[in-house]
């Protein structure tokens, strides 16, 4: 008799263990139930794709959003996934800093993964979706926005050149970074090959349209290595350049104001081959 109610008992805690394990995997917690607006001293959303970063002044909404997160338990295989994530970087007021990716059905914190509720995370990635094409969102420019051309359905990437940037610290105090380059035409190393291109026009693909486009000029590719040579005009409609026939070295420089606190001066180089 004995023997069979210590059979009961263990199989009893045996069923016991297995209910507070499926509890705690299921029910979940709540990491950020306690965030208030007034801890955060400013924060940031960046979506990839379209690699874009965007400042957040509504900090209140943002909490409002991170507050209904729950995460299950801890889970690093969202490596295999693929899909957008959207990771927000929060300042705190005590000068810590934390990262929070939506990445459903993960939820990042830091770098280590955990399963989520699905609700409250595709909403995360729905607000920053929003932000972003709002169009009113401050876009967050850490450095120049990479250029490509457009031409015969293929997309080429330039070379970025000479800079001068701006650009926030933690603190909201202005950095400003200048840098040279050499001259398009001492970079043969680097822009060999030339993309060919039975097409007479290319296509501008800024990852960030500037405000303006300050100059396009071109050289021909018999001036590798001299750089005194006189550039040649190129005609430029809307973002679409009118290429030459034969292989040119084009250089594109750009501005994006910095009203925001990040912009600046950027040249770009590329090299084409119209073939007629």
């Amino acid at each position: 008799m004995k023997k069979k109610w210590l059979i009961i008992t263990m199989v009893c805690m045996v069923l016991l263990c297995i209910v507070v394990m499926v509890f705690l995997f299921t029910v979940g917690k709540k990491p950020y139930k306690n965030l208030d607006a007034a801890q955060i001293a400013s924060a940031k959303v960046q979506l990839t794709p379209p690699d874009k970063t965007v400042e957040i002044e509504d900090i209140s909404e943002l909490v409002g959003y991170l507050n209904d997160v729950v995460i299950y338990n801890q889970d690093n295989s969202y490596t295999e996934y693929v899909g957008q994530g959207v990771t927000f970087t929060l300042i705190m007021t005590d000068g810590t800093q934390t990262e929070i990716t939506a990445y459903n059905p993960f939820l990042i914190i830091d770098g280590v993964g955990y399963k989520t509720k699905y609700e409250p995370c595709q909403a995360l990635n729905s607000y920053a979706n929003e932000l972003l094409n709002s169009g009113t969102a401050n876009v967050i420019l850490e450095e120049p926005p990479a250029l490509g051309l457009v031409s015969d359905n293929t997309y080429v990437s330039a070379l970025l050149g000479a800079y001068s940037w701006q650009k926030k610290d933690v603190d909201g105090n202005s950095i400003s970074t200048t840098t040279d380059s050499a001259h398009p035409l001492d970079c043969e190393e680097l822009l060999s090959p030339p993309y060919e291109t039975p097409e007479a026009t290319a296509t501008l693909s800024f990852t960030e349209e500037p405000d303006t486009i300050l100059s396009v000029k071109c050289w021909s590719d018999e001036y590798w290595g001299k750089p005194t040579t006189n550039s040649e005009d190129v005609t430029m409609t809307g973002n679409v350049l009118t290429l030459k026939p034969g292989g040119y070295i084009y250089e594109i420089i750009a501005d994006w104001n910095t009203q925001n606190g990040y912009g600046g001066t950027a040249s770009y180089f590329i090299y084409l081959k119209m073939i007629e």
